[in-house]
């Protein structure tokens, strides 16, 4: 197999060369950013990703340990892996070390208030968290590999959304000897059927505020999604290295966008800004993404509208999308985008329905339209990350 020329520049930092198969085999694309791990294997020191190690180019300067991150490249022939910089390296006792307040801080003030279908308020607070917030959006040298990673992550739950479906969650316990652990699990879902706005409450500030802040605060930290997928991982890594390394890929992952999530959070709050993405599971409906947004306020201009995004993929009704608005506190304007014609057909017909509701509640409804279509892309999600998109490839 010939091996395609780089330019002059990038000959100091020699790419890892890997056939086509091997690439496809680890389910990369091009121009992912991939952070790996520097493992020693018989005497060599190597690059390992998922199932597969790589030879080490000497000028890479590398030692077992290490997580570097490297940018993934499809070439004519073959793929390449190049390292990128590294602004903090945890194993590396030189480097600046990670700060602990953003990790204390992730999530840390934020609280949600929800009664019934008023939402009354979501908010962070706190002068240390905004500076810890403001820390690493000036300094990203400060970022540990671990942060950085979570930063270029893509938002979202998709992998999420997927490994919490009851169904799933019940299937995988079974097949692993996972009973105890699931019946734990599904106490803390909420039910699609009887869902309360206590309940809600709960189940956002679980997410909302980190488990450090909630060991910090004396508090439960174990009844989150995330404290429970940790502890999902942890017996995962117990039946051996090699074992089950789909599952631990999927529950890592899954991890990994709770934590980018919060840690989103918290860097926006720095800005002025609200938005948390929360992902509730329930335990008789798919799981369904939370959003909660509210733009910073011009000084001089009206206090700006709450917005509440629900993104649900359910198998029985559909992609469903349905944006909230709330101004004045009471006034409520909805849209929902539904691709199914029978379930917005269904929405239409009970939006006398949902006026009442939203009137006992004391709400008054504006405006309220349904498209039978997918919801647009807003300007928002067609920026994407200048260091490309990352996959956790580390088992």
């Amino acid at each position: 197999m010939g091996v395609p020329k780089i330019p002059q520049s990038q000959m100091e930092l020699r790419p890892i060369w890997v056939d086509t198969r091997v690439a496809q085999e680890l389910g990369l694309s091009d121009h992912q950013i991939i952070q790996a791990t520097v493992v020693l294997q018989d005497k060599s020191v190597r690059l390992w990703l998922k199932d597969f190690s790589f030879e080490i180019p000497y000028t890479w300067n590398v030692k077992p340990g290490d997580m570097p991150f490297v940018s993934v490249r499809a070439m004519p022939g073959a793929w390449s892996f190049q390292l990128q910089s590294n602004p903090a390296n945890p194993t590396n006792p030189s480097a600046n070390p990670v700060p602990q307040a953003p990790l204390n801080a992730l999530g840390a003030q934020s609280a949600a208030q929800v009664h019934g279908a008023n939402v009354t308020g979501l908010g962070l607070n706190g002068a240390s968290v905004a500076a810890s917030a403001q820390a690493l959006i000036n300094s990203p040298q400060l970022l540990g590999s671990r942060l950085l990673m979570l930063q270029q992550q893509p938002s979202g739950f998709e992998m999420g959304s997927q490994l919490m479906r009851p169904d799933l969650l019940s299937q995988m316990s079974a097949q692993l000897g996972l009973g105890a652990w699931f019946e734990n699990f599904r106490k803390l879902t909420l039910s699609m059927s009887q869902v309360s706005g206590l309940a809600l409450k709960k189940a956002v500030l679980s997410q909302a505020q980190s488990t450090e802040n909630s060991l910090l605060k004396g508090s439960d930290a174990s009844d989150s999604p995330k404290a429970m997928l940790h502890k999902l991982m942890d017996t995962l890594n117990q039946m051996g290295h090699n074992a089950h390394t789909d599952q631990k890929l999927m529950v890592q992952r899954s991890i990994d966008e709770i934590e980018s999530a919060q840690l989103r959070a918290v860097q926006d709050f720095a800005r002025g800004e609200l938005s948390l993405r929360v992902v509730i599971p329930f335990h008789d409906a798919d799981p369904v993404d939370l959003h909660f947004r509210k733009p910073p306020r011009e000084e001089g201009q009206p206090d700006t509208p709450l917005s509440v995004d629900i993104h649900s993929k359910s198998r029985l009704l559909g992609e469903v999308w349905l944006q909230t608005v709330i101004t004045q506190t009471t006034q409520v304007d909805l849209r929902m985008w539904a691709l199914r014609p029978e379930v917005a057909q269904l929405a239409h017909d009970n939006a006398s329905e949902l006026i009442y509701e939203l009137d006992a509640s004391g709400l008054k409804l504006k405006t309220f339209e349904i498209f039978n279509a997918q919801r647009p892309l807003e300007e928002s999600d067609l920026i994407s990350s200048p260091q490309g998109r990352v996959v956790d490839a580390k088992v």
